[in-house]
């Protein structure tokens, strides 16, 4: 990613220069210095931006799933029955209520 940004500021360095002294030279018209540069710097941030995003796919690319099986709490599994778990308090026998 680095090789790209360097090598697009260079070469937007270069171009964006070479434009503005060729149109200086024939129609006479000058481009002054902070819009060249302004020029220059929105070619790479935009190098960096869309590098930054080629290197973000390309690493998704590479991803492997987890191996084994991601517990989900909401749902189970249609292969398996659903698990009952006992209440860990015992319940105390409660006396009867009589009718009068």
């Amino acid at each position: 990613m680095r090789k790209a940004v360097w090598i697009a500021f260079i070469v937007a360095l270069v171009l964006v220069n070479l434009i503005a002294w060729l149109m200086q030279q024939f129609t006479g018209v000058h481009i002054p210095m902070i819009l060249r540069l302004t020029i220059v710097l929105g070619v790479t941030i935009g190098t960096i931006v869309f590098s930054g995003a080629f290197a973000l796919i390309n690493k998704m690319d590479e991803e492997r799933p987890l191996t084994g099986h991601v517990n989900d709490s909401l749902q189970h599994r249609p292969d398996t029955p659903p698990q009952s778990t006992a209440d860990p308090t015992p319940v105390k026998d409660q006396p009867k209520q009589q009718d009068n």
